[in-house]
């Protein structure tokens, strides 16, 4: 493979609907914001004085004892994982791009850069050879999928390492001669350290627990690793002789997805703790905060002053509807409200849209989007929505998204976050879980996902009772908003009873089924040789959505005000599915997917609070399935508005168009009221008072 030359001006071919926005001019006018936390991926050079880190996306450098960090790397593109040449002339780094990752080696002398391999995934750890010429990293194809590759430094085809099916490796660390490689590698749940001969592939297991283990680093003179080990929500680094010897536990705190960086004296490491960096001693353990700033230059931001005229607005929150009005924005929120074209005391240089009688409406939410990509914010912007619930992330990169967005570093929604699933052992997603199966280490891990910032909590099914009732009970302390995906470890009727406040998706089988015919979670597909259908659906056919069984439920759903996000579209399988059933099975599947949306519909009308949810499929899809299903589109409208701000505690901030709050409104080109498709027809998207979409 060719080494391509990283062109800079890639950053002017923006397929991103904010181009406008966001795009550089020599004239144009900046600001400048000062971050003091956002690391990740933290990297020692080789004589032990310098720091890289990627920090909310790009690459700084700062001194091995903090103060200002020297920004590496800028324009279009999320730069994570450096890793200093052994000479500490090159960084390399993985260049994450809408179309995909580069790897890019950067010369911290004379600033040029080039890339060496370019992939569709995404690229994780990066290291060099100690002695150059090669490059050793991550290709992450998928949270199953993560595997360890080489590289030349002077260019040709990347070559594969590690093959395991559905299993990931997601750290590594070379020893000094580079013919042995220490990596974590787990299914599913836990994950182990293996230590690898390159030479025959000669497997060596080091460790074997249900925690992860991960974070692995090796000592310039071969004697020392070091790794994390998190265990029931708490961190603890270990550290082990390589000839042999029990690891010791040197430091331990409450999860925040940790990462170490060794230091070349084998005696200390960089631990990245929170988005935070410490010096941390590798014999006594005690840690010591390294202190820096990062400055982004940054275009400045347009005054958030606007005037909507000749508006027909319509607002399902508050059931306002005016043919002919004025909306006034100053600052970002909305200062007036008025029928009629008249705008009163205009600021100078104000902005007037008329928007010649198309409808005015709240900005939407998609209260089930998984943000794993810093790239989805315009595509979703450009759908309309402005607000999202993520309900699993990795913490600390689903943190930076967050606060990016919150400082105009990306566009896109704002993100109400639930960081990490809590799941039980051996869960099903550890790129975004941690897992709990004691009840008393469920105080702490609330109480530390509360400090790194969290909004709300989500349970999974593979959760414990016993566990998910000690979530539940301090979450309610620290007054944070629970919604689960569950139904298979714990019924919804349980739950309910333990305090808990929303569900994602339609799991009741554990409510309805007998045991023999429920799920127990033993694979991938829950049990999919009991049950004909994948985990995302189940057997429905033996559950009465009209029957007094589910009548009793809903009620109790009523009484304890719980936010249902159904993701109805996903379960949805239409005549092209054929194929992946046999003839007995699709029409089960038909039959159950008819149910559910009866479930659905049937629970919104007797009063369940509907949050419009689409587990990153497509949020107009999930709303026209609710109008099949047969629930008004006022409803759905509100379920995709309003009710979501509601759920989170925020309805005096945004959901609905009311003086004071957030200017996060839709132009659509057409009356949703009267048919929900013509949502597909939006015209102008505006987040807190700027325009950040037009058609």
């Amino acid at each position: 493979m060719k080494i391509r030359v990283f062109i800079s001006l890639i950053a002017i071919i923006i397929t991103s609907p904010l181009a406008f926005i966001s795009a550089k001019t020599p004239a144009q006018k900046t600001r400048v914001v000062t971050v003091d936390h956002g690391a990740q991926d933290p990297a020692v050079s080789p004589d032990g004085a310098q720091i890289a880190a990627s920090i909310f996306g790009k690459i700084w450098v700062m001194f091995i004892a903090g103060g200002e960090a020297r920004q590496i790397t800028e324009g279009l593109g999320w730069d994570t994982h450096p890793a200093w040449s052994p000479d500490g002339q090159f960084l390399a780094y993985a260049h994450q791009l809408p179309s995909g990752t580069d790897l890019v080696i950067r010369n911290l002398i004379t600033g040029g850069a080039s890339t060496l391999y370019h992939t569709e995934s995404a690229i994780g750890q990066i290291t060099y050879h100690p002695k150059g010429g090669e490059i050793f990293f991550l290709l992450d194809r998928s949270q199953y999928d993560s595997h360890l590759f080489r590289v030349p430094t002077s260019g040709g085809e990347a070559r594969q390492i590690t093959y395991t099916e559905n299993w990931h490796e997601w750290s590594f660390a070379l020893s000094p001669d580079a013919k042995e490689v220490l990596l974590d590698s787990g299914r599913y749940g836990g994950s182990d350290l293996y230590q690898i001969k390159f030479d025959g592939m000669q497997v060596t297991r080091i460790t074997r627990t249900p925690a992860h283990e991960f974070s692995a680093v090796w000592s310039r003179d071969g004697k020392t690793q070091a790794f994390i080990r998190t265990d029931n929500g708490m961190d603890t680094v270990m550290v082990q002789q390589t000839k042999g010897g029990l690891a010791r536990a040197v430091f331990s705190s409450p999860y925040d997805q940790k990462q170490l960086a060794i230091h070349p004296d084998g005696q200390s490491a960089v631990l990245c703790a929170g988005r935070r960096l410490f010096h941390l001693n590798l014999a006594s353990g005690q840690s010591m905060p390294i202190t820096f700033t990062a400055r982004f230059v940054l275009p400045e931001l347009s005054k958030a002053d606007l005037i909507i005229t000749n508006a027909r607005l319509v607002d399902p929150g508050t059931n306002k509807f005016m043919p002919n009005a004025t909306i006034e924005i100053r600052n970002g929120r909305i200062a007036a409200i008025r029928a009629g074209q008249e705008a009163v005391g205009l600021p100078a240089g104000v902005t007037v849209i008329d928007v010649g009688g198309k409808t005015v409406m709240p900005g939407l939410m998609d209260n089930h989007y998984h943000y794993w990509s810093p790239f989805d914010g315009s595509t979703l912007l450009s759908r309309g929505i402005t607000t999202i619930r993520d309900p699993g992330v990795a913490i600390s990169m689903g943190m930076n998204f967050k606060e990016a967005i919150a400082l105009g570093i990306l566009a896109g929604p704002d993100i109400y976050t639930c960081g990490p699933l809590i799941d039980g052992l051996d869960g099903y997603h550890p790129y975004v879980d941690v897992e709990l199966n004691k009840p008393e280490a469920a105080a702490t891990l609330v109480r530390a996902l509360k400090a790194q910032g969290v909004d709300a909590l989500k349970v999974y099914f593979l959760l414990n009772p016993e566990v998910l009732r000690a979530v539940i009970k301090e979450a309610r302390a620290q007054r944070l908003p629970v919604t689960g995906h569950i139904g298979v470890r714990t019924g919804w009727r349980e739950a309910m009873e333990a305090g808990i406040n929303g569900f994602s998706h339609i799991r009741v089988w554990r409510d309805f089924l007998p045991l023999e015919k429920q799920p127990q979670g033993e694979n991938e597909n829950l049990d999919s040789s009991r049950n004909l259908m994948a985990r995302m659906q189940a057997n429905w056919s033996e559950i009465d959505p009209d029957g007094p069984s589910a009548e009793s439920l809903i009620r109790m759903m009523i009484e304890k005000r719980i936010g249902f996000d159904p993701t109805l579209a996903i379960q949805r399988f239409n005549d092209s599915d054929r194929k992946r059933f046999g003839l007995e099975q699709f029409t089960i599947v038909k039959d159950s997917y008819r149910r559910m949306a009866r479930f659905v519909a049937r629970a919104e009308k007797m009063g369940v609070l509907l949050l419009a949810g689409t587990d990153n499929d497509g949020l107009f899809d999930e709303l026209e399935a609710y109008a099949e299903a047969g629930i008004p589109n006022a409803a759905i409208l509100k379920a995709a508005t309003v009710n979501g701000a509601e759920w989170l505690g925020k309805k005096n901030e945004f959901g609905t168009i009311e003086t004071g709050k957030h200017a996060d409104l839709i132009i659509v080109d057409g009356d949703p009221m009267k048919d929900i498709k013509e949502l597909r027809r939006i015209h102008i998207v505006i987040k807190d008072g700027r325009v950040v979409f037009k058609r």
